[in-house]
């Protein structure tokens, strides 16, 4: 196999062997919906830095962490609690 057919098959074990990982993660911010969730607490709850998050949310998920995030929110809440509003979200970085 070339060189690149071998990176790209690592990259595949690796997002497979992270399944896991990401099934936790999605049941851990389903838990935690009500709070202000961002890159941090992701990264911080899962272990996994931003571009393998991103690239784990986009295969098994198809979207990116913070869409699905709202989507969620948006199925449990309605529309209107999809997103916190601007101000807790300030509060809730500081």
């Amino acid at each position: 196999m070339s060189f690149a057919r071998n990176a790209v098959k690592r990259k595949q074990l690796a997002l497979s062997d992270h399944q896991q990982t990401l099934e936790e993660l999605c049941h851990w911010i389903d838990a935690h919906l009500h709070e202000p969730l961002g890159w941090q607490e992701l990264m911080a709850q899962s272990g996994l830095d931003h571009q393998t998050l991103n690239a784990l949310f986009h295969k098994f998920q198809s979207s990116t962490p913070m869409a699905w995030i709202r989507k969620r929110r948006e199925l449990r809440h309605g529309p209107a609690l999809a997103s916190p509003p601007r101000s807790l979200r300030l509060v809730a970085s500081r």
